[in-house]
């Protein structure tokens, strides 16, 4: 199990901050030991160091295997639940600085897209509706990427990050942290399946049951993996297609398509899960983001919903 916590964050759609966030890491050797309390006994080695220094999940699974990073003076998994009164050695000090991106011309009529796609805004997160056809990151063949847009919601004290993601195509709500602290947060709640999310899809042929689960295992890295989705039919549409709603318990890469897919009712404009029947093309991704419900840093519970987007409700 010891990279388990890791790869859940990466399936989850979680943001490495070393690399994706283009920030060098600055390393100078330095010991900045700590000992457990009682309280904290049986916490999760990474959860607990990154609570302490502030040190992202991705980096300290690195440190850990370099053993730059020790219990009692002893190299341990990532799975390692602390006890009291363990020493906790890390032999680094970590430092951030920011790296600049290729700068690259950002059309007008995208400044203002992106600032009316908010939903919702505290002084910690921002909430946007993204819209079809735009990545969350730069790619090899991706030049503009939402991430690249987050910069017009900059402040003096502010440099907002995206802490998950969402297909290119689809659409619905994603969650963008405005500082380091929010950031860790939402990083915490999401490896813990903490944020209740919600999804949308227009699928052609009927699910077997009116609401179930499907947990059909999905390939990654050469291995299956576990993985589970909620879903309910909302509606009967026109000829042989469906609206459902679905709930993913587990977070891995294209779950709910795979999951629709694998079970024999594919969302449609699905271009890689989906064969298009009867010459019919759609232009659209019929998948969703449409309601996120968490509790935040303040401990407040927040839900959001939004509509669906305009290529739904042609056929609702």
């Amino acid at each position: 199990m010891g990279l388990s916590i890791c790869e859940d964050i990466w399936d989850e759609g979680f943001i490495d901050l070393q690399k994706e966030n283009n920030l060098d890491l600055l390393i100078n050797l330095s010991a900045s030991p700590f000992t457990t309390s009682k309280k904290e006994e049986r916490g999760n080695i990474f959860a607990k160091i990154s609570e302490k220094l502030n040190i992202p999940f991705s980096l300290l699974h690195k440190e850990l295997r370099k053993k730059s990073i020790k219990v009692n003076n002893k190299k341990k998994l990532g799975s390692y639940r602390v006890k009291h009164d363990d020493i906790v050695d890390v032999f680094k000090e970590f430092k951030l600085i920011h790296k600049n991106k290729p700068s690259i011309k950002i059309p007008n009529i995208l400044k203002r897209k992106i600032k009316s796609s908010v939903v919702f805004q505290s002084d910690d997160f921002i909430i946007i509706n993204k819209w079809a056809g735009i990545p969350c990151q730069r790619g090899s063949k991706i030049n503009l990427s939402i991430d690249d847009l987050l910069q017009f919601f900059n402040t003096k004290d502010s440099h907002p990050k995206l802490v998950h993601r969402l297909d290119k195509d689809t659409t619905g709500l994603l969650i963008i942290a405005k500082n380091s602290n929010s950031a860790r947060y939402f990083h915490k709640i999401l490896s813990n399946h903490k944020i209740k999310k919600t999804y949308y899809a227009i699928v052609e042929k009927k699910p077997k049951n009116r609401e179930g689960i499907l947990n059909d295992m999905l390939p990654k890295n050469k291995k299956n993996v576990s993985a589970e989705t909620k879903y309910q039919i909302i509606k009967k549409l026109p000829g042989e297609y469906f609206l459902l709603k679905l709930n993913p318990q587990s977070g891995r890469k294209h779950q709910i398509r795979q999951h629709c897919f694998m079970n024999g009712f594919p969302i449609l404009g699905d271009k890689k899960y989906y064969i298009e029947r009867n010459q019919i093309k759609f232009s659209n991704l019929f998948l969703h983001a449409g309601a996120l419900e968490f509790i935040d840093m303040n401990n407040k519970k927040v839900k959001i919903e939004t509509e669906l987007p305009n290529h739904f409700r042609k056929y609702l």
